[in-house]
């Protein structure tokens, strides 16, 4: 008999997380998750509202002879990022997660589970009705758009950020206590382009699919394969022995997910089309063979496709260099914290059409030289040809606090209590909202934390169970100590 989600314990909390799975809360629709948030805070006596950008604000009252204690905010976001297998049909809009325990984990059958970051709606509401947790004065926030554009961090206002403490739960490393997250930016690229009719020409069209994708930030260092610099290398590798015109290129989903497929199609000549495709065979085979430990079910396909209007030789070639030549994975290890990614860059979407082709890229850092010197190279690639149009949008500045404080060493102290182990303080090469708390409360003590969530940010994703309780475990038994 298989074990069902919310039958797990702590089990208020699983038994809120299997609803939660149930509406849909892609970024920028997050209404219905906010309603329900809302409703269910009012429904267990609490004063809960949502403000002019979305974001639920919820005051729960300190239990009895606590009054006076320091408010504390709980902190987490309510979108998530939709990802599905390459042959799904899921509706993010509409359907609602299909998850299951798997194990020690839970995970969601061909789609992101979204425990990034529904467990911490999970944890925040199941701690405001539990009886048993002592506590002085609550705050939760949830936020929109953390996963998009942060829009519900940078708008939040500062007197909801007006506490003592911010605990933060998206992090997804049980054991480890963030005091510094990445800075990123937004990257965009407008690569002009003209378009020839060709002669003697016949088109195929290259599918890459089904790579182990995952997190930009958390991921970056593993080695997985972006489908779109895959692509880009197996084009340039063939254009030393072949005239390739280019037709139209297109991948990834997201600017913070490792694309996991994308296609091309292009015009080689007639005469010599035989000898391409034994030659495109030999570079398909030389990237399984290259990305067989990280992404072992690397899938192409070759097909025939319709002739069209295509990049000029020239052009083609140029564009399929400058593709190849852009920044991508990870650029720099943290000099400070121990096997932490301090810089790095993705390139997550490629869209052509009839006039450019457009890339987005995040690169992140952990220090503000840091993302500046890799927007640097971007740049420096694209000043290398008149197509290339850059734009930087949307910067998040890197978050550092203090790696010693009263906020941390309770939960050090709870967190050693539950499970015997102390907390390792560190970095994360990954964006939270910490970064846009602490410039409207600068004496505001915050951290981040969470149970293990496994390849966030793809099909991947699991949750670890046992980390759930611990971590649910470790932030009650600190509210009682927080003074």
């Amino acid at each position: 008999m298989s074990i069902l989600i919310k039958d797990l314990e702590p089990k208020k909390v699983f038994e809120i997380f299997d609803e939660i799975l149930k509406i849909p809360r892609p970024s920028g629709n997050e209404k219905n998750i906010a309603s329900f948030i809302v409703n269910y805070a009012k429904n267990i006596g609490c004063s809960a509202y949502t403000d002019e950008n979305g974001n639920v604000i919820i005051d729960a009252p300190a239990t009895e002879g606590k009054e006076n204690c320091s408010l504390v905010i709980l902190q987490g976001h309510m979108d998530m990022v939709c990802v599905q297998t390459d042959s799904g049909t899921h509706d993010f809009t509409k359907d609602p997660i299909n998850a299951y325990v798997d194990g020690d984990f839970i995970r969601a059958k061909d789609t992101t589970l979204g425990a990034d970051n529904g467990i911490a709606i999970a944890m925040v509401l199941a701690l405001l009705q539990d009886r048993n947790v002592e506590h002085g004065p609550l705050r939760a926030i949830f936020t929109v758009e953390e996963e998009t554009t942060m829009k519900g961090a940078t708008t939040l206002s500062e007197e909801a950020l007006k506490g003592d403490y911010l605990i933060n739960l998206d992090s997804e490393d049980n054991g480890y206590l963030f005091v510094s997250c990445a800075g990123s930016m937004d990257v965009s690229i407008k690569y002009a382009v003209e378009r020839i009719k060709t002669e003697n020409t016949k088109a195929l069209r290259i599918e890459l699919s089904d790579l182990s994708g995952g997190h930009s930030g958390a991921d970056i260092h593993k080695g997985h394969a972006n489908a779109i610099k895959v692509l880009s290398s197996v084009l340039d590798n063939l254009s030393d022995d072949y005239d390739i015109f280019l037709k139209d290129i297109q991948g990834g989903l997201f600017r913070n997910s490792i694309p996991t497929k994308a296609h091309v199609e292009i015009e080689v000549s007639n005469d010599e089309y035989d000898a391409f495709v034994c030659s495109l065979n030999e570079c398909i085979d030389a990237q399984k063979k290259l990305y067989k430990n990280t992404d072992p079910k690397m899938n192409f396909t070759v097909c025939d496709a319709e002739n069209g209007m295509v990049l000029g030789l020239a052009q083609s070639l140029d564009f399929i260099h400058f593709l190849r030549a852009l920044p991508d994975g990870m650029t720099r290890m943290s000099p400070v914290y121990e096997n932490i990614v301090e810089t790095s860059v993705n390139t997550g979407i490629i869209k052509s059409t009839n006039e450019c082709i457009s890339i987005s890229m995040l690169p992140r850092s952990l220090s503000k030289i840091g993302l500046d010197a890799i927007i640097a190279n971007i740049r420096a690639v694209c000043c290398l040809t008149d197509n290339a149009d850059m734009e930087c949008s949307n910067e998040h500045l890197p978050w550092e606090s203090p790696s010693d404080n009263k906020l941390i060493r309770v939960l050090d102290e709870c967190y050693h209590s539950v499970t015997g182990k102390n907390f390792k303080i560190t970095a994360l090469h990954a964006g939270v909202e910490c970064a846009q708390f602490v410039k409207k409360n600068k004496k505001l003590q915050l951290i981040s934390l969470g149970p293990t969530i496994l390849n966030p940010h793809s099909v991947m994703e699991r949750m670890d169970i046992k980390g759930v309780l611990e971590i649910y475990s470790t932030v009650t038994s600190a509210l009682k100590k927080l003074q």
